[in-house]
């Protein structure tokens, strides 16, 4: 064993005297370098330079260029030495080291921990908007995914602080001082991770509860929210306590018992994606039944389908989840599963957004089309008054003698609204199909005056809902079997 440790010194010194060459060590130098290498890290260099077949007058360049091998040795460094020793073997690899290149990954991991939220949090503030504008309150599903936005803010800020720390960097490469942070940081993401995909879940659970009020379909919606919040209690709990002490979980010198979390991600993604596919299939049979024309019911599915983008998200996770946990290089490694955590997060918060988003859709379309034909009416005005005066038409004379039609039919108006601009969105159009009986309004801002903000209490069943205004319904109103 001494030999062993002799020649691996020479091999040391070797490398070191090589990087002095070539960096500008000088000899005082070259000596405290040396004396910092740990007596635990030396059998680990020792074999990852004999693994590597590195020759002896260029090991610097066999070393510094091998990711491999740096791998290897580094894996062997955190089993066999203490945390303080792994900061000393950091510390004089990079030395050796900090004249190549060196791998990354954090930029793109960065951009996506900001861009990505951002584009979530519009959606769902239009979301609100939208709520407040047409039932002037806020419903429990709003609640959920303003809650499940909260946390994913929260996700976004340690996300982007962990790449300024050094994620997406090989952890022989990341500063020795934050590995510690980092790792503690990917813990605690483990956790608002499940926080997060409950409630954009229980947003859409709650959307259908509201729009839905079949008993048949309500007591679906009961036994799913109770299936997700045992799940997600039950896999909080497996994370929280994935080794024993905890403390081992970012300092891998301690002695530890650990669950096999590669098998718990695993198995919590699984699930997730069964979520996922049952939130897909449940309204299916119910808008089955709505009396709506091919193009409409087309529509419809594809709204309530949202949430498939979510779904492969969790797929594509899925895959990346075989690098979870029995890894030595966590701040490399995990990158692609925090990535496409935060797509999946992502995408569940903004679909289950989209859907209520429908009331600006339509009202910004009655803007564009009012603009437009707004706009090709004064043409057209401007146009005819060309034409009458290139044949002389006598228009003060017409414009100041209306005809007894025009004044009677004038008379015939009530005062109030005669004086008073019509408002569109006070009208009442009937429904072109026909119903029991009565004839439902068009205009859902006209029902919410009728009826109040709650809708529940309108005529606004399955029965009586015409292919005008079913969309409409769907969003703010209750469809009854």
């Amino acid at each position: 064993m001494k030999r062993i440790m002799r020649v691996g010194i020479l091999l040391l010194v070797a490398a070191v005297a090589q990087a002095a060459s070539t960096s500008g060590l000088n000899s005082s130098s070259l000596t405290a370098l040396m004396a910092r290498v740990p007596h635990c890290a030396i059998g680990c260099l020792l074999d990852g330079y004999h693994s590597a077949h590195c020759p002896i007058d260029k090991i610097t360049d066999c070393v510094c260029t091998d990711i491999p091998l740096q791998a290897r040795s580094s894996q062997c460094v955190q089993q066999s030495c203490d945390f303080n020793d792994q900061i000393a073997t950091v510390n004089v690899s990079q030395e050796l080291c900090k004249d190549y290149p060196i791998e990354e990954q954090s930029r793109p991991a960065k951009f996506f921990s900001v861009a990505l939220p951002t584009m979530t949090l519009v959606v769902v503030l239009l979301r609100c908007v939208a709520r407040i504008q047409v039932a002037s309150r806020l419903w429990w599903d709003d609640g959920a995914a303003l809650m499940a936005m909260a946390i994913l803010i929260v996700i976004s800020g340690l996300g982007y602080a962990n790449g300024d720390l050094g994620f997406g960097h090989h952890y022989w490469n990341i500063d020795p001082a934050n590995s510690k942070t980092i790792l503690q940081i990917i813990y605690v993401l483990q956790m608002l991770y499940i926080f997060v995909q409950g409630f954009a879940k229980i947003s859409i659970a709650c959307f259908y509860y509201r729009v839905f009020t079949g008993k048949t379909f309500r007591l679906k919606i009961n036994i799913f929210l109770i299936f997700l919040t045992t799940r997600s209690l039950m896999f909080l709990l497996l994370v929280i306590f994935q080794c024993t002490p905890i403390q081992s979980i970012w300092n891998r010198a301690i002695p530890s018992q650990c669950l096999n979390l590669s098998a718990i991600s695993s198995g919590g993604a699984a699930c997730s994606i069964l979520e996922d596919i049952v939130l897909i299939i449940l309204p299916f049979p119910e808008l089955m039944r709505l009396q709506l024309d091919k193009k409409k019911k087309v529509a419809l599915f594809g709204m309530f389908a949202l949430g498939s983008f979510a779904c492969v998200a969790s797929m594509i996770r899925l895959k990346q989840l075989v690098y979870f946990a029995h890894t030595f290089d966590p701040t490399w490694d995990y990158v692609g599963v925090i990535d496409w955590s935060c797509a999946e997060l992502n995408a569940a918060v903004m679909c289950s957004s989209l859907p209520a988003l429908r009331p600006l859709f339509v009202k910004a379309l009655v803007l564009v089309s009012s603009r437009t034909w707004s706009g090709r009416a004064t043409s057209a005005g401007d146009k005819s008054h060309q034409h009458q005066q290139r044949h002389g038409f006598a228009m003060a004379n017409i414009g100041s003698h209306p005809s007894r039609s025009h004044q009677a039919s004038a008379q015939s108006w009530p005062k109030d609204v005669a004086q008073k601009p019509v408002r569109l969105d006070s009208l009442e159009i009937e429904s072109s199909a026909p119903s029991e009986g009565k004839s439902s309004p068009y205009c859902l801002e006209a029902a919410i005056e009728r009826n109040g903000s709650d809708l529940d209490s309108g005529p606004w069943s399955a029965s009586a809902a015409s292919t005008t205004f079913i969309e409409e319904q769907m969003e703010d109103s209750s469809i009854k079997k």
